[in-house]
């Protein structure tokens, strides 16, 4: 049973075009690699800023609440 899930799941590399060579496929595994490296950087850096935008988010409410309960002895209530 096991083993014919495993021959299920098997695909089979079909070359289309038999005029493509080795180096040639090759290349172009190369190629979509380097794509994909350049794409991993992009997403490290924009989680990078992410990070830094939410924690300057918290930093910012913190220091919101702290006004606010600055506020507070005065009378001072502001609306949201």
């Amino acid at each position: 049973m096991a083993e014919e899930k495993k021959e299920e799941n098997k695909e089979e590399i079909k070359i289309d075009n038999p005029e493509v060579t080795k180096e040639q496929l090759q290349g172009q595994l190369n190629y979509a690699q380097k794509i994909i490296n350049v794409l991993q950087v992009k997403v490290n850096e924009a989680n990078g800023k992410l990070v830094q935008i939410e924690a300057q988010l918290e930093l910012a409410n913190e220091d919101r609440a702290h006004m606010l309960k600055q506020l507070e002895p005065m009378g001072i209530t502001p609306t949201e």
